[in-house]
């Protein structure tokens, strides 16, 4: 069990990690956008697009370490309440909202599969790379929140 919250553990500061570079490049890509426009020197066409995808990355893993920290949307008045009345029914509601959220995070990766397979066959405009690479952030931030879901259901008091 020890390993396996050590590998959780390591793959969340990773997550970490890849979404601050996101945002560090996206912030360094706008910041020359507004420079080149203003400075009178043409801006490259890819930039916004690369800072655009950096974007979607960032924000999509963050989903799935904030998911592992148990702060996503959810809405946890209840369960907080219950927790501090009836501490058995409190973590029997917090089990059961977990369970819905695991299955939400399954759909969308399922479907994240369906969108990348779907824009495979497509180009972007400024990279001209295929679509498919910027879509993947679907799935892959969506199997990896399946992942802390599942690992906070089952290894509930040993996560934190």
């Amino acid at each position: 069990m020890t390993a396996l919250v050590s590998l959780i553990r390591a793959i969340e500061a990773g997550l970490r990690i890849a979404a601050a570079l996101c945002l560090m490049g996206m912030f360094a890509l706008v910041v020359a956008q507004v420079i080149l426009r203003y400075s009178g020197g043409g801006v490259p066409v890819f930039t916004e697009e690369v800072a655009r995808y950096a974007m979607i990355w960032m924000a999509l893993l963050a989903t799935a370490v904030a998911v592992r920290e148990g702060s996503h949307i959810r809405i946890d008045l209840l369960p907080v309440v219950l927790h501090t009345l009836a501490r058995p029914l409190g973590r029997a509601l917090e089990f059961v909202l977990d369970t819905i959220s695991l299955g939400v995070f399954l759909v969308l990766f399922w479907q994240g599969l369906d969108m990348v397979q779907f824009a495979a066959m497509q180009r972007s405009e400024g990279l001209r790379i295929s679509l498919a690479w910027p879509y993947a952030a679907v799935p892959i931030a969506f199997a990896l929140a399946s992942m802390f879901a599942l690992a906070r259901l089952l290894l509930r008091d040993r996560l934190t």
